[in-house]
């Protein structure tokens, strides 16, 4: 009686520590997910201000050109 008792709370802590560990590999999971798009976002974001930055530099750099060929 008592041995089969111990190990229904062996088991009970058995299925505890499996759910627990669950719950952390979905936490991890999420997380990362999280992370990841947070991550993509903001590259996108430096990425397109980059782009607009080049962009800006080569008509600059364009008009700089054209000014000094009309210099006399």
């Amino acid at each position: 009686m008592i041995a089969q008792r111990e190990a229904r709370v062996a088991g009970n802590m058995l299925v505890l520590f499996f759910s627990l560990v669950m719950l952390y590999a979905a936490a991890t999971v999420i997380g990362f997910a999280l992370g990841w798009r947070l991550y993509a976002f903001l590259n996108a974001e430096r990425r397109d201000y980059e782009e607009r930055e080049v962009e800006h530099l080569r008509a600059a750099l364009g008009e700089a050109q054209v000014r000094r060929a009309r210099a006399p």
